[in-house]
């Protein structure tokens, strides 16, 4: 499967779930949590020169400074690729990097 269909038919993260309310608050509220987690998550990986962007609220595009780009459906995925293309490992909880990203 091309992951074009694996994504428009993949289930939401369970580390994306809307919060509570109405229908039209809750995914206001999902949306924003989402845009927030890519401002994050370009602070975190920004440090190994890569850059990811939201598709469509379905998907992470997960870019390095020479081009290349992959499609993500959620964070262990993103991760995953992220180390791929750096060739390193990411413990995104590792105390040394945390201190570092927080003065990035």
């Amino acid at each position: 499967m091309c992951s074009l269909c694996g994504t428009l038919y993949s289930t939401r993260h369970w580390a994306e779930a809307p919060g509570s309310g109405a229908a039209v608050d809750a995914r206001r509220a999902w949306m924003r949590d989402r845009l927030r987690r890519v401002e994050l998550l370009n602070r975190v990986l920004g440090t190994l020169s890569l850059d990811v962007d939201d598709w469509m609220g379905t998907a992470y595009v997960l870019r390095s400074r020479t081009g290349e780009s992959v499609l993500c459906a959620d964070l262990a995925t993103l991760f995953a690729e992220a180390e791929r293309m750096t060739g390193r490992t990411i413990d995104p909880l590792d105390g040394d990097l945390l201190v570092r990203w927080s003065a990035a």
